[in-house]
């Protein structure tokens, strides 16, 4: 999507602001999730194993932001998708031991030379998929779709915007 819509989709309109975001966040990873099934072919080892786990991510948040736009009265099962993501970044960290970047990787080598910032990184998704699922048990969806959106920009696109190559 262009910078531009990405804008307009943000600055103006009648659909609460909450919900823009939400709705721009998804779309963004929804693009990830899709660029991450692709890249899984040839990937073998540990590298397969973590983009099967980082896809798994991005099918949760798409069940998580249908859920919340389409499907409200299901809000309940957010909690679940955000216990998934939260589990899985929990081993996120071992999912990259030294040396494992053979191709088709998206990973930097900023990861292993700041392993302490990239481990901080996991644990602020793992703590944001947390308040997401405790949230999203209020039954509010404005909360909760201002915890997803957080999820979506500070802990799975905090981590990519610093540790994974640029996506074209």
């Amino acid at each position: 999507m262009p910078t531009q819509a990405i804008r307009d989709l943000l600055g103006r309109g009648s659909m609460p602001r909450t919900k823009r975001i939400v709705l721009v966040t998804a779309t963004i990873s929804l693009g990830l999730a899709s660029l991450a099934t692709a890249q899984q072919e040839g990937a073998k080892g540990v590298v397969a194993i973590r983009q099967a786990t980082m896809d798994a991510n991005g099918k949760h948040m798409t069940a998580i932001k249908v859920i919340l736009t389409e499907d409200p009265q299901l809000i309940k099962l957010v909690a679940f998708h955000a216990q998934a993501i939260a589990e899985a970044a929990e081993y996120v960290p071992e999912m990259f031991p030294e040396g494992s970047t053979q191709k088709p990787t998206a990973a930097l080598p900023v990861i292993w030379e700041k392993q302490d910032q990239f481990k901080q990184a996991a644990e602020r998704a793992h703590g944001l998929a947390g308040k997401l699922a405790e949230t999203s048990q209020g039954g509010d969806v404005q909360a909760t779709l201002a915890a997803f959106a957080a999820l979506g920009k500070e802990g799975c696109g905090g981590c990519h915007e610093t540790f994974r190559k640029k996506q074209d």
